[in-house]
């Protein structure tokens, strides 16, 4: 199959993205994945037995399970009524608590959090430096932020290529003092971007 024919395909197939989208207000959804075991892997790794977790853009909440297998608490944040109504149905959990709020604002306490994630989000999210404003705000010194983004390129699933986010595009709003760049993991069709607050 050639570049063409693909690009053609992912037009199709964001064109029936964009009409969901307008139906139900909530992007992406429609060409979810199951959850990949080393992507579970990986963000297990981050999270200490018992501490405390976010995932901002936490969409039905699909990683928000995977955190509350070590988790105390877990923040469900979703700026998308429809998201995070979903969450809710799909995690039936008194330690997690749902917060239908933008990233870049939310009402989780100061210093309070172990590992925030980030799954296929970060490149949605309107104000990227409030955002990363926002992690360091509420994460724990020596906390860790992980940002899993689709690698550049054409796909049949995912965002378009146009919004899709290479590492050097994340670090960047991360380029602060407050923070310090752990590594890059790859994932095969993702970079893991891990980010340690100082």
């Amino acid at each position: 199959m050639t570049e063409f024919d693909q690009l053609c395909i992912y037009q199709k197939v964001y064109i029936i993205d964009i009409e969901y989208t307008t139906m139900i207000g909530f992007h992406h959804y429609i060409y979810n994945m199951d959850i990949r075991s080393d992507m579970a892997e990986l963000i297990l790794n981050y999270l200490p037995q018992g501490g405390v977790a976010a995932d901002l853009g936490c969409g039905a909440g699909r990683f928000c399970k995977v955190l509350l297998n070590k988790a105390s608490k877990v923040y469900c944040v979703d700026i998308n009524d429809y998201a995070i109504n979903m969450a809710k149905e799909n995690i039936k959990d008194e330690r997690a608590i749902f917060l239908n709020e933008d990233a870049s604002s939310t009402s989780i306490p100061n210093n309070s959090v172990d590992l925030v994630i980030m799954v296929n989000a970060f490149h949605d999210m309107e104000n990227k430096n409030k955002v990363a404003l926002e992690v360091s705000r509420i994460l724990k010194q020596n906390g860790i932020a992980l940002i899993i983004e689709s690698k550049p390129g054409l796909a049949s699933y995912g965002p378009p290529p146009w919004l899709r986010m290479s590492p050097d595009d994340v670090i960047k709003y991360f380029n602060n003092p407050q923070f310090k760049v752990e590594g890059i993991k790859d994932l095969g069709d993702f970079n893991a971007i891990v980010i340690k607050k100082l």
